[in-house]
């Protein structure tokens, strides 16, 4: 029945009826690392079935010894691959000689750590409409910055995506790079952090662990700033669902992103 559900959705967005509406209204849903729960998470098997679904995504970036940008969670492969090692320290050679889906179920056997350009080459090649890419700064190698800017310039992304998580001067970096790249101010739990934020140059949005009212969301919308929510990931929360969309927030970043589409389409 979920699949069903989700399918016709899909359908409904693809068809346009009264979709464009629903939009100016609903956050747009980050599916965070990916479709996880049904892939296993940071592939193009997860990123392929978030897109063909009408979801956005969300995933981490990292830069190999020979300085090669990768899409994977943690700083080691330990966990989601069948090697072992430092990602900063492994050759792009060595990381893309493992499995990393295996683990999750044995049809994902084979399954690469991706390439953040072979993420971007889907993008194009799968969405129907202009989806939004969060890219999550886990570490900060030398000269990162400089290679994610000429790549989103390569695949003309400036309007679906912006980089979260990375310290002031990265951001700074981002910026030099190219001011077009949009940079997040992150770990913000509370209205007075939400406000100071709002003042920061480098907030092109905020990524925030509370609901703002639509008061705050308005003012910042107001400075062309958006504002994500980030649940914690694993919590299945309708209430929280409905509170951020009441609030007219621009996105939440789970790892229910079907179950929060269905939840509203039931409730219509």
């Amino acid at each position: 029945m979920l699949l069903f559900s989700v399918v016709m959705s899909a359908v409904i967005a693809e068809r346009g009826d009264g979709q464009d509406d629903l939009d100016k209204r609903e956050p747009i849903l980050l599916s965070h690392r990916g479709l996880v729960r049904h892939a296993p998470e940071n592939t193009l098997p997860a990123f392929a079935s978030a897109i063909e679904l009408g979801l956005s995504i969300e995933l981490d970036v990292y830069q190999t010894r020979d300085e090669q940008l990768v899409v994977i969670h943690d700083t080691t492969v330990d966990r989601t691959t069948n090697g072992q090692g430092e990602i900063t320290q492994m050759t792009f050679a060595e990381i893309r000689k493992l499995d990393a889906g295996g683990w999750f179920h044995p049809r994902f056997a084979g399954v690469k750590v991706p390439t953040l350009k072979e993420v971007f080459q889907l993008v194009q090649q799968r969405q129907r409409k202009p989806i939004t890419i969060a890219l999550n700064m886990k570490v900060i190698s030398p000269g990162i910055e400089e290679k994610i800017v000429s790549l989103v310039e390569e695949y003309g992304l400036w309007d679906q995506l912006f980089a979260f998580g990375q310290p002031t001067d990265s951001s700074r970096r981002f910026k030099q790079a190219n001011p077009k790249m949009r940079t997040t101010v992150v770990k913000i739990y509370n209205s007075k952090q939400f406000s100071g934020a709002l003042e920061d140059p480098l907030a092109d949005c905020l990524w925030i662990g509370f609901v703002p009212n639509r008061d705050e969301i308005e003012q910042a919308h107001r400075l062309g700033k958006q504002v994500w929510l980030s649940l914690h990931i694993g919590d299945e929360r309708p209430d929280i669902w409905d509170q951020a969309r009441a609030s007219q927030m621009d996105g939440i970043c789970t790892d229910w992103p079907l179950e929060c589409r269905l939840h509203w389409l039931r409730e219509k």
